[in-house]
Parts: structure tokens; C-alpha cells; sequence
């Protein structure tokens, strides 16, 4: 039996920011890590253990990175190094929540714009979490704040959003629409680096050899 060799897998930074444990979002990450399986790896990022202060405007990022004292610079480091960024925001009064806000705030205005917006050209998507109303305004701010960073947004014809109680995982279409958003940010990811490209090859030869 063939086993793979040791090349380099794609990584994923997932940026969740609902502040429940075991809330819908649990149940979207779980999709997220089973439908890519050893195909890549997954970084999730649960903003709700990190300390996340809010902006304090004093411009002094024009020149260095922010110099506030929280997390924000080790979540920082974390999506530099993954090849691609995935957010998954909730939705909270018509928009995505505080700790979201907050934290697009800093990772844009603090860290990446003194820096040079060195996220320039890694992929990104989206997933967006509610009960019922403002997916797409919500999807619409966070593709904003990707091409603010330079980045490669990813899509999959249709956004992925979920909508109503944590049974929606559920959602047919919006599990269709999440893979095939994954499923593109790997071919794409494996057509810029020769590395990934390897390695997509030799999984599928696998696949198709079992």
C-alpha cells in the first residue's frame, strides 16, 4: 500500500468569533476540519480565549505596530504563517459581534497597515453565523476588511451562510456552498505553490490507488 510522503500541507488559519463553546459555530468548524481531513491543516482561533482590547485610535501604528498590550499580535503571527484565512463571524444587532469588531479593527488598522499588509495575496473566505437576519451584510463587511488587506478572496458562487438554531449544520446548500469554497481554496493554494501542488497530486494518486 502506498503511504504519503513528507511534503508540505496547506494550512488554514479559522478566525471564529462566536463567544459559545459548543454553540453552531462548534458545529461548522467540525465540517471545516472533516471535509478537509489530511488534506491540510487547521489552526482554529477562538477569539472568545483571547484578550482582544479595543482600539485606541492614538495613530501611533502609522509608524509600528500596534504597541497595545493583549493577544492580538500572537493571532497576528498565526495568520501570516497559514497560507489561507478563514473567517467566521456571528451576527449580534444587524452586524458581526463586539469581539469581532473589535478585533478587525486591530489586525487591520494596527498590525497589517504599518507592516505593509503583509497578508497581501494569501486566500481568504468567509462563513457567516446567525439566527435569521444579516448574512449578507455581515459577508459584505468582512469581504471589505480582505481587500483592505490585499488578500485573494475565495467564493463559491454563492456565500456561505447559516442561518437559524445550531440544527442548521444541517443546511444542505450552506454545507454545499463551505466545501466548495474549501475545495477551491486548495486548487487555488496548489496552483501558486509547487509544494501543495505535490501534494494534492500524490493524495489523489492515493485516492485513486486504494
Amino acid at each position: 500500500m502506498m503511504t504519503p510522503t513528507m511534503r508540505r500541507r496547506m494550512r488554514f488559519c479559522v478566525i471564529v468569533g462566536s463567544s459559545r463553546e459548543h454553540g453552531q459555530s462548534s458545529g461548522v468548524c467540525a465540517l471545516v476540519a472533516e471535509h478537509l481531513g489530511d488534506r491540510a491543516e487547521c489552526d482554529f482561533v477562538y477569539l472568545r480565549d483571547y484578550r482582544i482590547e479595543l482600539c485606541d485610535a492614538d495613530n501611533a501604528c502609522m509608524q509600528a505596530p500596534c504597541g497595545v498590550g493583549d493577544d492580538v499580535a500572537g493571532i497576528a503571527r498565526r495568520m501570516l504563517a497559514a497560507d489561507a484565512v478563514l473567517y467566521v463571524p456571528v451576527i449580534h444587532a444587524y452586524g458581526t459581534n463586539s469581539r469581532f469588531q473589535a478585533f478587525l479593527e486591530r489586525i487591520g488598522y494596527g498590525f497589517m497597515r504599518p507592516l505593509g499588509r503583509p497578508l497581501r495575496n494569501k486566500l481568504a473566505g468567509v462563513v457567516v453565523i446567525g439566527r435569521r437576519y444579516a448574512h449578507t451584510a455581515v459577508y459584505s463587511q468582512i469581504v471589505l476588511n480582505i481587500l483592505l488587506n490585499k488578500m485573494i478572496l475565495v467564493g463559491s458562487g454563492f456565500p456561505a451562510t447559516f442561518a437559524g438554531p445550531i440544527s442548521s449544520v444541517n443546511d444542505a446548500e450552506a454545507i454545499e456552498a463551505l466545501c466548495e469554497m474549501l475545495d477551491r481554496m486548495m486548487e487555488i493554494a496548489a496552483r501558486m505553490d509547487p509544494d501543495l501542488r505535490a501534494h494534492a497530486t500524490e493524495l489523489l494518486s492515493l485516492k485513486e490507488s486504494a
